[in-house]
């Protein structure tokens, strides 16, 4: 009997937390193709200076140093001038994920910061693989992550951390973990550096391509790091640092071809590059004082490719924090990242727009005096929309009545939600809970007398 009161009272709770919920509006209106998720692949420490067609890398001497031939990393959209703030990993990742230019390991971890508070609100799972920039913020940001323990090639260790995520993905990662070994075995130098990457990749394909085929109406988002071309760079010499970077471009391919087949967005980055010092170096670096302001050490690649995006080379000077708010629009997810400073990058072939507004208002679109689409709920996407054309968005209520006029040459995002406290409904759903949970209090203590 107190088992089945305690379950009632949980059922009322609910409805009654429902009366306050936040609501999700979704509106399409045109046949586009949106993203089915999404993989942000991180490169740790690889500098577009050394494979980006328009770039020439230098040494800090002035001598021009060696250059990757690539083929498979300038797909999709390319943006030939991004680069990070901080050219430091755990740092440069944390500009990553929460879109703001200051970020540190602390903050990834606040409430809303960063992408994957904002995708898992929209419900993706969020999946990592990761050699490099998994530190524990991070880690927690994640449904399920396999990463490296520690930071060697020679005796690496990996390890396994899940919060929310389906068995059977846990499963695969442990198969791959334990695969790991194979690809090392009785290999050395620039070839065991490689092999170690090349673990990172097919583990990571192989994820994704489980999410695609055995859950297909889930949506991801997979985080990927692979650690060595950052190593090779510190440990192994401008010569096998470039070496490295055509392996990349050879063990990648998979992964671009599960993204391409399979509608999900490819987002090719990297934390920060390397310098070296001069030609034929034999170690280099990115985060001390003579190679931090080097423009090899701060210009870091970004190549885009996704069904809604709109392929070309993009001109025009952008940061790393410009990443996480671009992902999010490419993803036709709202950007309420809480500490952001950067901006999306125009790449969609059409915009959307993102409200929040109370849920007594009507939100309503208009173009050139007809109405478009009408709706209501605390959150709106109005997804879809042609370029560079102008909209009228109105929302009004029985207090206040809002109107603003566009011209909608990208993702716009408004408020009509007034910050002003519980309103009478809050309120009253705020006493039926309290009600609610003394009455139950009450019944279960005459239960047990």
């Amino acid at each position: 009997m107190q088992n089945l009161t305690k379950k009632f009272l949980v059922i009322l709770i609910i409805f009654a937390l429902s009366d306050v919920a936040l609501g999700v509006s979704e509106v399409t209106l045109n046949n586009v193709k949106r993203p089915n998720g999404a993989i942000l692949f991180i490169v740790d420490g690889f500098g577009s200076s050394y494979y980006y067609p328009e770039l020439t890398p230098h040494a800090l001497d002035g001598n021009e140093i060696s250059k990757a031939k690539t083929g498979n990393l300038t797909f999709g959209t390319r943006i030939l001038d991004i680069r990070t703030p901080h050219p430091v990993t755990g740092i440069a990742h944390s500009v990553i994920v929460t879109g703001y230019s200051q970020a540190n390991e602390e903050i990834v971890g606040y409430t809303d910061a960063t992408i994957y508070d904002v995708t898992r609100q929209h419900g993706f799972v969020n999946l990592a693989v990761m050699e490099k920039g998994d530190f524990k913020n991070m880690r927690e940001e994640q449904d399920i992550i396999l990463f490296a323990e520690n930071n060697s090639i020679d005796e690496p260790l990996m390890s396994i951390q899940a919060n929310k995520a389906p068995a059977d993905v846990y499963e695969l990662m442990y198969d791959w973990k334990m695969k790991l070994p194979e690809y090392l075995n009785n290999l050395s130098g620039k070839e065991k550096y490689s092999a170690y990457n090349k673990w990172a990749i097919d583990t990571a394909n192989a994820v994704a391509t489980h999410m695609i085929k055995k859950h297909p109406s889930q949506r991801f988002l997979l985080t990927v790091n692979i650690g060595a071309i950052d190593s090779g760079g510190h440990n192994l010499g401008e010569d096998d640092y470039y070496r490295l970077i055509e392996d990349l471009d050879r063990d990648f391919y998979p992964v671009y071809v599960t993204a391409k087949e399979n509608n999900i967005a490819l987002f090719f980055t990297a934390d920060h590059g390397m310098s070296f010092a001069t030609k034929n170096a034999k170690r280099g670096g990115h985060a001390s004082e003579k190679y931090s302001e080097m423009q090899e050490s701060l210009r870091i690649p970004l190549v885009i490719m996704s069904p809604n995006t709109m392929p070309a080379a993009s001109n025009g000077e952008y940061g790393q924090e410009d990443i996480a708010p671009t992902l999010l629009s490419v993803l036709d997810l709202p950007d309420n990242l809480q500490y952001a400073d950067g901006s999306s990058i125009n790449i969609k072939n059409y915009a959307s727009i993102f409200i929040k507004a109370n849920t007594e208002y009507r939100v309503s679109l208009w173009n050139a005096g007809q109405k478009v689409s009408e709706s209501r709920d605390s959150e709106l996407i109005f997804a879809g929309l042609p370029l560079n054309t102008n909209y009228t968005l109105k929302a009004s209520g029985d207090d206040a009545t809002y109107e603003e006029s566009l011209f909608l040459n990208s993702d716009k995002h408004f408020n009509f939600k007034p910050e002003q406290g519980l309103n009478y409904r809050g309120v009253a759903a705020v006493i039926l809970i309290f009600t609610v949970i003394i009455a139950g209090l009450v019944m279960i203590k005459r239960i047990k007398d």
